[in-house]
């Protein structure tokens, strides 16, 4: 059993855990965020198997065996959601829990540990947080509308290739580069062209490749995928709408 990491999220604790080298989230801390009507066992049926993960929890009633869903289940079941809180909850993952947890596997700041720290040091995560908030790049990247149109897009790892995104952007795929290397998103020169710079490194996967070159010599390549966050942080950051995509 993973270590579980505890969020507060207004009145509701948010569960976390990595599970196989994936931030998850409890399904049922979602559901009961957004004030779902449908059970987390209702909601998981609609869901891919790709997305989710069963993993033990302790309750107080014993060892669950109960449903995690990973960021790209979680795009899903928020997207899906006509809940006013589904915004400011999707933003607050992407931009607080996400990344901290792709970063050092556990949540830092968790009920226990805040509990002993000073006034002062509670004052300053407090304006950190509210500060992140304020400037907070990630939305709600899609409509629930137009939500299953996009998972058209959506590769298996739970990721779009950069062609996928330019698309959604009635862009094409080289003038989306173009545009992220010009807003300083992405690389501009060198091995690691067109890969994102570390600061925005939580809105996209780079995978390598090794290849053989006909000397002989081997190499590596590297391709940038975009993860669901990213769709919303690209759209802002270049001032552009998205287009609805046909499956």
């Amino acid at each position: 059993m993973s270590a579980l990491d505890l969020f507060r999220y207004d009145d509701h604790d948010v569960r976390t855990r990595v599970i196989d080298d994936e931030p998850c989230i409890l399904l049922a801390d979602i559901c009961a965020v957004l004030g779902m009507k449908s059970s987390p066992s209702q909601v998981a049926q609609r869901l891919p198997g790709g997305v989710q993960k069963t993993d033990p929890l302790e309750t107080a009633g014993g060892t669950q065996n109960a449903t995690w869903v990973t960021e790209a289940g979680f795009y899903r079941v928020v997207l899906r959601s006509n809940s006013p809180k589904a915004e400011p909850f999707i933003a607050w993952v992407t931009e607080d829990v996400l990344p901290t947890l792709r970063r050092t596997g556990r949540y830092g700041s968790d009920a226990a540990t805040l509990a002993s720290l000073p006034s002062s040091q509670l004052l300053s995560l407090a304006a950190e947080a509210a500060k992140r908030a304020e400037e907070s790049e990630a939305a709600l990247a899609i409509a629930a509308p137009k939500a299953d149109a996009y998972d058209a897009f959506i590769d298996g790892d739970g990721t779009y290739s950069v062609g996928a995104v330019a698309k959604m952007l009635g862009l094409s795929q080289n003038k989306l580069f173009d545009e992220l290397r010009g807003a300083g998103v992405l690389i501009s020169k060198g091995a690691m062209r067109n890969t994102p710079y570390q600061h925005y490194m939580h809105h996209f996967a780079v995978k390598a490749f090794e290849f053989e070159r006909s000397n002989g010599d081997r190499g590596t390549s590297y391709t940038t995928r975009v993860l669901p966050s990213g769709v919303d942080f690209i759209r802002r950051k270049l001032g552009l709408s998205l287009v609805s995509p046909s499956p």
